[in-house]
C-alpha cells in the first residue's frame, strides 16, 4: 500500500510532539567550489529544522552519509521501502546531463528497483547542481544522502528545510576500516578512493607515510560540521550544539535500535516493507570489509587518536545523547 508524503507527515507528527520537551569541509575539487560551499552559521541556522519542531510537509530528510559507518546499508534499506533517495547514484546511466529534475528506478542486483532523483548529493558541485534544479522546493526526494551536512543546508530555505540524522561510529574503528576498505574497493566510483597499494602497507606506515594522503581521516565530524580544520574548544562545543539541537542520533554500534528511531521520527515506521527490508539490509549488512581490529595499546592507535582528538571528545557527546534522546522514544523499541 502507497503511503503519501501528507499522511507519512501526519504519522510522525505524534513522534515529533514526543521531543518538544528536548531541549568543512576537506574535499574541494577547487578552489570556486570551496569558496561557494563556505556557508553561514545563519544558512545552518535557518534552513535546518530543529530536532525538537514538529516535522512539516516542505521539509526533507537528509542523511548524513559517513564513510564506513553503515551509510550504504542505509541506501540500500531506505531504497528497499520504497522511498525516493537522492545519493551519487542518481546521475548513472547518463543522467547528469539532464536539464530538470526527474525520478528514474534502477534494479540493484538482488533487490527490487530503487528511485532516485537525478542529482548526486555526494559531491559539492552536485549539491549546487540541485540547488539549481529546485530539488528541496521540489519534494521529490524521500532522503537526501550527503557527506557534507553542512553544505548541503545551501540546497534549502527557511521554508522547505532540512532535517538531519545520522549513524555514527567511533572515529578510530572508522579510520582503521576506512584503511582496508580502500584495498579492496574496486567498485569505487569516486576517485581516490581505491588504493590498491594500501595492501601492501601496514597501518603504521600507511599513517606515518609523508604523502600526505591520510589527512581527510582526521576529525571528520568536526570538519565536515563546521567546514574548518583548526579547532578551539568554542568549536567543540558550537559543534555539540549542532548536534543536540538539529541532528536525530544513531550509533553503528546499535543499528536496529537508532532504524527504528529513525523510521519513528520521520513516519516511516508503518511501511509494509520495514520488515523484510530490515532483514535484508540492516540485519545482515551492505558493503561489509571484515578485517582485523586495532589494539588500544598500539602505535597506530595513538596516532589516530591524535589524529582525532577533537572528534574523539565529539563522539562521547554523541554516545551521551543518543542515550538521552533514547528515553524520547522509549526504552525498549527494538521488536
Amino acid at each position: 500500500m502507497d503511503i503519501s508524503k501528507r499522511s507519512v507527515r501526519k504519522i510522525a507528527f505524534l513522534t515529533i510532539f514526543a521531543l518538544a520537551c528536548f531541549g568543512f569541509l576537506w574535499e574541494s575539487p577547487n578552489d570556486a567550489i570551496s569558496r561557494r560551499a563556505s556557508v553561514t552559521d545563519d544558512q545552518y541556522r535557518q534552513n535546518a529544522g530543529y530536532l525538537s519542531d514538529p516535522l512539516k510537509e516542505k521539509d526533507t530528510a537528509v542523511y548524513w552519509h559517513i564513510p564506513k559507518s553503515s551509510g550504504s546499508t542505509m541506501k540500500i534499506y531506505y531504497g528497499c521501502i520504497g522511498l525516493t533517495l537522492a545519493t551519487q547514484s542518481g546521475t548513472t546511466a547518463g543522467h547528469e546531463t539532464d536539464r530538470t529534475l526527474q525520478v528514474w528506478e534502477r534494479t540493484l542486483p538482488g533487490w527490487s528497483p530503487v528511485k532516485f532523483v537525478n542529482v548526486d548529493t555526494s559531491k559539492i558541485e552536485g549539491v549546487f547542481r540541485a540547488k539549481n534544479l529546485g530539488l528541496a522546493e521540489s519534494g521529490l526526494a524521500d532522503v537526501v544522502f550527503s557527506p557534507y551536512p553542512q553544505t548541503v543546508t545551501y540546497m534549502f530555505t527557511p521554508s522547505h528545510q532540512a532535517r538531519f540524522f545520522a549513524l555514527f561510529r567511533h572515529p578510530i574503528e572508522r579510520a582503521v576500516s576506512l584503511f582496508y576498505y580502500q584495498q579492496v574497493a574496486t567498485w569505487e566510483r569516486t576517485e581516490g578512493v581505491y588504493q590498491p597499494e594500501l595492501a601492501d602497507m601496514t597501518i603504521e606506515e600507511w599513517l606515518t607515510q609523508e604523502s600526505g594522503t591520510t589527512g581527510y581521516i582526521g576529525n571528520t565530524y568536526m570538519r565536515d560540521l563546521l567546514h574548518k580544520h583548526q579547532f578551539s574548544d568554542d568549536d567543540l562545543e558550537k559543534a555539540k550544539d549542532i548536534l543536540r539541537t538539529k541532528f536525530l542520533i544513531g550509533l553503528t554500534t546499535n543499528v536496529e535500535e537508532s532504524v527504528e528511531r529513525f523510521d519513528k521520527y520521520f513516519g516511516w515506521y508503518d511501511n509494509e516493507k520495514r520488515s523484510e527490508c530490515k532483514r535484508k539490509a540492516i540485519q545482515k549488512g551492505v558493503n561489509k570489509n571484515p578485517h582485523d581490529a586495532l589494539k588500544e595499546d598500539s602505535k597506530a592507535w595513538d596516532i589516530l587518536a591524535e589524529m582525532n582528538k577533537w572528534d574523539l571528545q565529539l563522539y562521547e557527546f554523541i554516545v551521551q545523547l543518543y542515550e538521552e534522546q533514547k528515553e524520547l522514544f522509549g526504552a525498549t523499541m527494538v521488536g
